[in-house]
């Protein structure tokens, strides 16, 4: 390996739409950063997450593996959010991640997370030289003093909102408010660096700092906030028109806030020789299908069809075939190794996205999408149907068979690399390694 390799940026926001960026399709410039670093690099036009929420998709971002479909009952006496987490570290720590690859070969790693499900509690700090995680999930002074007060439970959703609202974190967390610590760092970091910034601002409850609130009032949000919370974590029935497009802007200037964000970080490395990623973890709904939020956890467009681009790694191009964001890792380690990337050692022919348990599964093409839920199958076709309204499985019975050959082949990779890595862990605790 070369002294002069380049340092490589990760920049993941959650529930970046890809209907929302300007270099896939929309023009409402909402993305101008974002379009120009796509124009300059790799962009993905048909980028497709693992999963439709953080906790199905990051962890395979970031090991390039997939999670065992397994219940998560086998953490007894542990609430759900614990079992979660648990379930988390425990893939974080059957697989080698990002970070911990890219520090093997000598890259000086931080990482900035105030995502619960990408925290220390989940095993995502492995590997980084420098974590900064203000994910709320250990509490911190706040929480600390709230215990000792009467009457207050500070495990209840209401509680934990309210504390994570005054302290700035998890999905209170705006990127202003650390930005200043995460350039000191960059600068501090010995190169060749890796750099990782999970940005919370496009997930809910879309509360834009003033500089990007271009749609809607500090009042807007806020009220926008509180009127959609039923709807945003699962009942849409509860969404009024109104309130609907309410969101809708102030989710808006959240996606104009994290291009900001890019342009700045951009401009402050421009001294560095950095090859910079940039992907959203899934999608978002907003009435689509019925549904609001992503807790539903489906696989149409809207939750999981994502931007994913890469700029200064010697490729610029636009790339019509699928590619899953599993391949991170990929894209990072062959920046390391030579600084570039193939785009045809990165794209398939067709990409799988699962929700947590595998209850639903999808396989995405250039043109159709086959899906495959408790109910049945339904095939769609994107180019004519860009909705998902319409199914043709019977139309095109062999897409099905198609989409079910290549799920089996999902399933049995699936698998095989989880007994593989339970053998291996087996043999090293034995002492057999």
């Amino acid at each position: 390996m070369t002294a002069d390799r380049k340092n490589i940026i990760l920049v993941s926001i959650d529930s970046l739409r890809a209907d929302h960026c300007g270099f896939l399709g929309d023009e409402r410039g909402l993305t101008p950063t974002m379009d120009a670093l796509a124009d300059e690099g790799l962009a993905f036009e048909t980028a497709v997450a693992p999963g439709p929420q953080t906790f199905s998709s990051m962890p395979v971002a970031f090991t390039g593996y997939p999670r065992p479909a397994e219940p998560l009952d086998r953490y007894p006496g542990a609430t759900h959010w614990e079992r979660r987490l648990a379930a988390l570290d425990e893939h974080m720590g059957r697989y080698a991640s990002l970070p911990e690859r890219l520090r093997e070969r000598g890259y000086e790693t931080a990482g900035f997370s105030p995502n619960p499900w990408a925290s220390t509690a989940s095993g995502f700090d492995r590997g980084f030289d420098v974590f900064e995680d203000f994910s709320g999930v250990n509490g911190g002074w706040l929480r600390a003093v709230a215990d000792r007060l009467p009457g207050i439970d500070t495990d209840s959703k209401p509680v934990e909102l309210a504390l994570d609202l005054l302290t700035g974190s998890s999905f209170f967390a705006r990127w202003e408010s650390f930005y200043d610590d995460l350039d000191a760092v960059r600068q501090d970091l010995s190169e060749p660096y890796f750099l990782w910034v999970f940005l919370m601002d496009t997930h809910y409850p879309f509360l834009p700092g003033r500089a990007h609130r271009t749609e809607q009032s500090l009042l807007g949000t806020y009220t926008s906030a509180l009127k959609s919370e039923t709807a945003m974590r699962g009942n849409g029935d509860t969404m009024g028109a109104g309130a609907a497009e309410s969101v809708r802007a102030s989710y808006r200037d959240t996606v104009r806030s994290v291009d900001a964000f890019l342009d700045r970080l951009h401009t402050d490395a421009a001294g560095d020789d950095s090859a910079l990623i940039v992907h959203a973890d899934h999608g978002e709904s907003f009435g689509e299908h019925g549904n609001y939020g992503h807790h539903h956890r489906q696989l149409y467009e809207e939750n999981v069809h994502v931007p994913y681009l890469v700029h200064n790694a010697g490729s610029d191009a636009t790339v019509a075939d699928p590619a899953s964001l599993a391949t991170i890792p990929d894209v990072a380690l062959s920046i390391a190794r030579d600084g570039t990337v193939d785009p045809e050692a990165i794209t398939t022919p067709n990409a799988v996205a699962t929700s947590e348990g595998g209850s639903k599964r999808a396989v995405r093409d250039r043109r159709f999408k086959y899906l495959e839920t408790e109910d049945g199958e339904t095939l769609f076709d994107l180019q004519a149907d860009p909705s998902e309204s319409t199914d043709v499985a019977d139309t095109h019975r062999d897409r099905c068979l198609h989409g079910r050959a290549r799920l089996a082949r999902f399933q049995c990779q699936r698998e095989e690399t989880t007994a593989i890595s339970r053998a291996a862990r087996a043999i090293a605790t034995s002492g057999g390694l």
